[in-house]
């Protein structure tokens, strides 16, 4: 154990027991007990619903267009609907934390900040796995190929999760066949009983910092605040990130404790 992680070296034999389903000819590779997968969409509406109901409120398909850093700040929006964009509208804030992702540099630079952040488009593929069959085939262990840069997630029993690739292309959201057919031929070399006639492409924008590592504390301006630029490892690291940012806001805009 480093660091607090379990992770250790296993020989290919322990990987044909660890994972029946994973065909190929291994050497050896790395098992982590405590690695685990999930819905990030039931993750993230859970979520919602919980800070809904301890008070907080949600404006989606909100474009924030004007930030005025007054006491306190002014934030003017737009929001989208069938005819294109509502008029602008505006709120107050005492404090404000940028949690954007890709847009997070432009919200910074309303705010007095740079902030590096640039998207690269990752890439995945979700297998439907609509037989018996398929669903047996399927890996349950969540499996990173280090050198075609692959990673999966197994959610729940009739779906299966392949991701990978980075695309540096700006804010581009097009789904490219040349990116998804790796994803798909590797699937079937190491998983040939998968059969992967229903799929369904996805590509997002993974907000990145040159260093990799996430933007987290306070900003030039008092009572901003940063919690993005996570790159691919948003849902792993948001909530100690979370825990750790709140301690700065807490120092800087202490509030009154809400009962439970």
């Amino acid at each position: 154990v480093e660091g607090g992680l379990d992770r250790r070296p296993v020989t290919a034999a322990e990987i044909a027991a660890i994972e029946p389903a994973l065909h190929g000819d291994f050497h050896g590779g790395f098992y982590t007990p405590s690695d685990s997968t999930g819905d990030i969409h039931k993750y993230t509406t859970g979520l919602a619903q919980a800070c809904t109901r301890r008070g907080g409120t949600f404006l989606y398909d909100t474009r924030v267009t004007r930030i005025e850093r007054r006491n306190p700040f002014r934030l003017t929006y737009s929001t989208r609907c069938a005819g294109g964009l509502s008029a602008e509208q505006a709120i107050e804030a005492d404090g404000i934390v940028v949690c954007a992702g890709s847009h997070s540099r432009d919200i910074a630079a309303m705010l007095g900040d740079r902030l590096n952040i640039y998207p690269v488009k990752g890439y995945s593929i979700t297998v439907d796995l609509n037989d018996p069959s398929a669903q047996a085939a399927a890996p349950w262990v969540s499996i990173l190929d280090d050198r075609a840069k692959i990673v999966t997630s197994r959610l729940g029993a009739g779906r299966f999760r392949v991701a990978g690739t980075a695309e540096f292309n700006g804010v581009n959201r097009d789904i490219r066949d040349d990116r998804v057919r790796p994803l798909v031929d590797w699937t079937r070399t190491l998983f040939p009983s998968v059969t992967t006639n229903r799929i369904v492409p996805w590509a997002g924008l993974r907000p990145m910092m040159p260093n990799m590592m996430p933007r987290v504390g306070k900003g030039r301006a008092p009572g901003v605040f940063y919690n993005t630029g996570h790159g691919h490892l948003g849902w792993t690291l948001s909530a100690a990130t979370s825990a750790i940012l709140v301690q700065a806001i807490a120092a800087d805009l202490p509030v009154e404790r809400l009962a439970a």
